[in-house]
């Protein structure tokens, strides 16, 4: 997901002004001490694993109570839109969060301020920034993205629906399947399919498998090789308000992810994804760690263990 600035104030390559408007609103924002705190140093908690395979979380503010789901690709939280604004009335902030939804739309939205939220009774965030999302308002759920998730180091046992947290790294070292990442990026793992490598960013807001576009290098060898047809699909999902998709689909017997042989996945190539994404359909299958404090200066770790 990307940030910007309303109104650059001078022309430059589109990715620099995304970077540097990305950086100064995250230093904005750590500037006015955002805080997420835990209850203890490390702990565990239970989550609800639904039908959607996505990892959520009980929340409250006041007296309200309402679910919001983890999601490592987006930079801020996000809740619906009328809460946000018509209900409880967020102060507004000076910065724009652009994204775009699955089919290439983008939507801007100026970022509210929420003083402070709970969530499951384990933890509590004060100065919370959060981005207002019209999509979410007939879901009636919030994301919690990578503002929050950057605070502590992860440990996600889907099988046993288990989230557990600490300030101190998890030890990664004798996994196979484990990567780096820069601090100002999101988890990646990198596949291998034929000769051809390719990066999957890990996304707890997809339900799916994997997920690649149609466009790129990889995309267009497997609708040649395997001589796929496409369908019309409805995108489904927050982001999407049902729009239409050309979807193409094929479960390969085997890849490698970071040089470790896993069977029978379940691939879709997308006309309208720009990005490639691995989900919580595939990392139900075992252990995922996401170690973001107390790593590398400029990198953070990412690693899973394989447990079918």
């Amino acid at each position: 997901m990307k940030v910007n600035f309303k109104r650059p104030f001078i022309k430059m390559n589109f990715k620099i002004v995304l970077s540097i408007s990305l950086f100064m609103i995250m230093n904005y924002c750590y500037s006015q001490k955002m805080k997420i705190i835990p209850d203890s140093s490390f702990g565990c908690i239970q989550f609800k694993n639904e039908n959607d395979k996505r990892i959520y979380l009980e929340a409250s503010y006041g007296k309200e109570t309402f679910r919001m789901m983890l999601d490592s690709y987006s930079w801020f939280s996000a809740l619906p839109y009328d809460w946000i604004v018509n209900k409880w009335r967020f102060k507004k902030t000076p910065y724009i969060y652009t994204t775009r939804d699955i089919n290439n739309k983008r939507h801007k939205e100026k970022l509210r301020l929420m003083d402070k939220i709970d969530i499951s009774n384990t933890f509590s965030a004060s100065n919370f920034y959060i981005n207002p999302k019209k999509t979410l308002d007939k879901y009636n759920v919030g994301i919690l993205g990578n503002d929050f998730l950057n605070e502590l180091n992860w440990k996600i046992d889907f099988k046993n629906q288990k989230l557990c947290y600490d300030d101190n790294s998890f030890n990664i070292s004798t996994l196979q399947i484990k990567n780096k990442f820069k601090k100002t990026g999101f988890p990646a793992l990198t596949i291998k399919i034929g000769d051809i490598e390719h990066k999957l960013t890990i996304d707890l807001g997809a339900s799916q498998e994997v997920i690649i576009p149609s466009e790129s290098q990889l995309g267009k060898w497997l609708i040649s090789t395997y001589s796929l047809k496409s369908k019309s699909v409805k995108t489904g999902g927050a982001n999407s308000e049902n729009a239409l998709d050309e979807l193409y689909e094929i479960e390969l017997d085997s890849i490698l992810i970071e040089g470790a042989l896993i069977r029978n996945v379940n691939i879709q190539i997308r006309k309208n994804t720009k990005v490639s994404l691995i989900g919580c359909e595939f990392l139900k299958r075992g252990i995922l760690y996401l170690n973001y404090k107390n790593t590398d200066e400029d990198l953070n770790e990412v690693g899973f263990d394989f447990n079918e």
